[in-house]
């Protein structure tokens, strides 16, 4: 196999790895790139800043894993994929593994290294689990380790939708790749359960990284989650703002997995630091989107919600999650000083008193006391509760959608169809919805103390959704697999099973 198809085989899965160490007179540097790819300064830059914690903790002992996206600013990097999921042409998605380890010869008694793995594929569940199994039993960034990497995954076939079966260092990995990021309940089918030997039967290239019962005792409260459900619901804007890069990061990849099969479609940027482009986000230049974003610097959240107001924005609904420490409450305490700030301090406070949130769905106090009661217990198993937050808000959105998708089907013809086959709801009338929901209703619970009051909140809701980006990235969703399960690209009803 030549070079250049070596390379360009290794390239449909991964642009590169990059082992990072922080030089503590120059800051963040790159020591290796393996095997060589030509990015831009700014985006070496960036991928330094981004690849380390961005407050020093000494008493971090184990390694900490976390995940970036940046902007792709650097056209001398080849991309491309012979199929779909082809990858993004824009966006770089970077995976880390930081380890800090005592050194006494350090000006700052510490050895800070991160290895990184920047692909043009957001699958960051399958490749930390690449970038864990490098860096096991040995140390950060060895030579030995990057070229097996390397050499195994150019073995690799392209990635394409269904069933792969990777070698990698020893292993057999299976990875599964959905039609669609937004497919609902990735990694909680039986066959991702772990073998004997720990390798998990089964990745899911799109399943969340965090799991709900590693973030839910950082949570203010368990209500929170009714919270930020529905702002992710209508698109809105949530910053995640935590201790550390893994807690933010995986809070951020949990949240845009709450709302599956709702495509989020504002920009996701799991961790950000000071030293982060905040174009891409509408801030400082750029075009103002949604967001959902992980921070970690207390600063950093004041100047994105002043930028925000400055620019006469929505305001972004912002979960702290400070350290967990102490019983999770169902329900919200309201003072500007209670458990959602601690670990927060900072002069002049991080953020103005505000009046609570006004929700439109009922809480579901069976679920909450169910969540609350194994909190307490603490004799869940791993994943757990995870899978049990999962699955509520999975069918939660599945009621959500049905009143949508029943209107869609009985009342809006796909007959219009372009020459290139292509299914067309132009003649979707918001009006004819609300009439339609007034109708037949809807299974979900409202809140509200009359019938009256009820379904004022529920048609606001609704309508608000009809109006907003993520309605529109739903249906971009459900006529692409509609599309595709004609055409008989997609397995039998795998497109029905989301949309």
């Amino acid at each position: 196999m030549s070079q250049a198809h070596s390379l360009n085989a290794f390239r449909h899965w991964a642009v590169a790895f990059i082992v990072c160490n922080f030089n503590v007179d120059v800051g963040p540097e790159i020591e290796v790139i393996h095997p060589n790819a030509q990015f831009s300064p700014s985006d070496l830059s960036a991928i330094c800043f981004n690849s380390f914690p961005e407050r020093q903790d000494t008493e971090t002992a184990e390694d900490l894993t976390f995940h970036f996206t940046i902007d792709n600013n650097s056209p001398d990097v080849s991309l491309g994929s012979p199929c779909p999921p082809y990858g993004s042409a824009t966006t770089f998605y970077g995976c880390c593994v930081f380890r800090q380890e005592f050194d006494h010869s350090m000006k700052r008694s510490f050895n800070q290294r991160t290895l990184v793995l920047i692909s043009n594929h957001e699958f960051p569940a399958f490749f930390l689990y690449i970038l864990k199994q490098m860096t096991f039993s040995g140390v950060i960034g060895d030579p030995t380790a990057l070229e097996a990497a390397y050499t195994q995954m150019l073995t690799w076939p392209a990635p394409s939708l269904g069933r792969h079966r990777l070698p990698f260092m020893g292993s057999l990995i299976t990875l599964e790749i959905a039609p669609h990021p937004a497919f609902p309940l990735q990694g909680l089918a039986p066959s991702s359960s772990a073998a004997p030997n720990g390798v998990p039967a089964s990745i899911y290239a799109y399943q969340p990284l965090g799991s709900w019962d590693d973030i839910l005792p950082y949570l203010p409260s368990l209500s929170d989650l009714d919270v930020v459900y529905e702002k992710l619901l209508l698109g809105e804007s949530v910053i995640a703002l935590a201790k550390s890069p893994q807690v933010c990061s995986e809070a951020v990849s949990a949240l845009v997995d709450l709302i599956r099969p709702i495509p989020y479609a504002g920009n996701v940027r799991p961790y950000m630091t000071m030293q982060s482009e905040f174009r891409s986000i509408g801030i400082d230049g750029g075009t103002p989107r949604p967001f959902i974003i992980g921070i970690t610097n207390p600063f950093l959240l004041k100047r994105v919600l002043g930028a925000t107001e400055s620019n006469e924005r929505s305001r972004p609904h912002v979960l702290y999650l400070p350290d967990s420490e102490g019983r999770v409450p169902i329900k919200r305490h309201h003072s500007l000083h209670h458990r959602n700030q601690t670990g927060f301090d900072m002069p002049g406070g991080i953020d103005p008193q505000l009046p609570p949130t006004k929700r439109s769905i009922k809480s579901d106090s069976t679920f909450m006391e169910n969540i609350d009661m194994m909190l307490r217990a603490g004799t869940s198993t791993k994943n757990e509760i995870g899978s049990l937050v999962r699955r509520h808000f999975a069918e939660l959105t599945a009621q959500y959608l049905a009143p949508v998708n029943r209107y869609l089907a009985t009342s809006v013809s796909p007959n219009v169809i372009s020459p290139g086959r292509d299914f067309r709801y132009a003649n979707f009338s918001e009006a004819d919805f609300l009439h339609s929901l007034s109708k037949h209703g809807s299974s979900v619970k409202f809140r509200g103390q009359s019938p009256l009051q009820r379904h004022r909140a529920r048609d606001h809701l609704y309508e608000s959704f009809c109006r907003s980006p993520n309605f529109y990235s739903w249906l971009d969703m459900k006529l692409s697999l509609e599309k595709e399960a004609s055409a008989g690209l997609l397995s039998s009803g795998s497109a029905t099973a989301v949309i």
